[in-house]
């Protein structure tokens, strides 16, 4: 069956739900303090695989699935990975807490993997030749150059969805005295979505950045912010990040 890619336009799309655009929502919109010196920038599989348009999922989409591929890459070379570097750039200025998760395989043969994730790169692979994720110590499951970590900051490599169900992250961010978190990465709707949320539930403040994540389409990435946004944390822009990171 063919794929059939929505038509509308961008400017059709309901904006994302907050008490400004949605002051309709029947339950308090989430709330909290921020204290900055106790927040971290996490991260999430900004890898070659699905960053890079030259690698991984950015060749195969331009041949199989064209349309998605002339709104997701230029959405993320373009406005996810300039501002998740803005990002980083502040935060390693402010001298604030870096995390970086992987998302793929740890073995090459995939079976640290749940079954049905086995199956899906075997029918990825059998419908496009393209695997849906790459294993640990292959270039797609590297982070992209653009990004890449520096000393001191911590690299979790991860075969779930959510970071807290298959490392320590949890625990390390105990340890640093973190409370909030600032995520960005790829994809919203999926990892990120999945680890906000996951995080909400522990008693992490949370913040997704809306400018700085991405998924195969807008609509996609709209909803998932707006049911994030309604019950589990905030959604910000890069600048107004960055127009606070700095205070206490």
């Amino acid at each position: 069956m063919p794929l059939v890619v929505s038509t509308t336009s961008m400017s059709d799309l309901p904006p994302i739900d907050s008490p400004e655009t949605f002051p309709g929502w029947h339950a308090p919109w989430p709330r909290f303090d921020v204290d900055w010196t106790r927040a971290a920038l996490v991260v999430v599989d900004v890898q070659n695989y699905g960053c890079n348009v030259d690698a991984g999922l950015g060749p195969m989409l331009s041949v199989h699935y064209p349309e998605i591929a002339r709104y997701y890459l230029p959405r993320v070379t373009q406005t996810v990975v300039p501002n998740a570097l803005r990002l980083l750039e502040g935060f390693r200025a402010a001298g604030r807490r870096v995390v970086f998760t992987r998302h793929g395989p740890l073995l090459a043969d995939g079976s640290d993997m749940i079954e049905r994730r086995r199956r899906r790169d075997v029918d990825a692979v059998a419908s496009t030749g393209t695997p849906a994720l790459w294993h640990r110590g292959t270039f797609e499951h590297e982070v992209i150059s653009a990004l890449a970590p520096v000393a001191d900051e911590v690299v979790l490599d991860k075969n779930t969805s959510s970071a807290f169900n298959s490392t320590g992250l949890e625990w390390l961010l105990r340890n640093m005295a973190v409370e909030t978190l600032v995520l960005v990465g790829i994809a919203t709707d999926m990892c990120v979505e999945t680890t906000a949320r996951d995080a909400a539930d522990r008693g992490f403040n949370v913040i997704l950045v809306e400018d700085a994540t991405a998924t195969f389409f807008e609509h996609h990435h709209r909803a998932a912010l707006s049911g994030f946004a309604r019950v589990f944390g905030q959604v910000w822009d890069t600048e107004r990040v960055l127009s606070v990171l700095s205070t206490p």
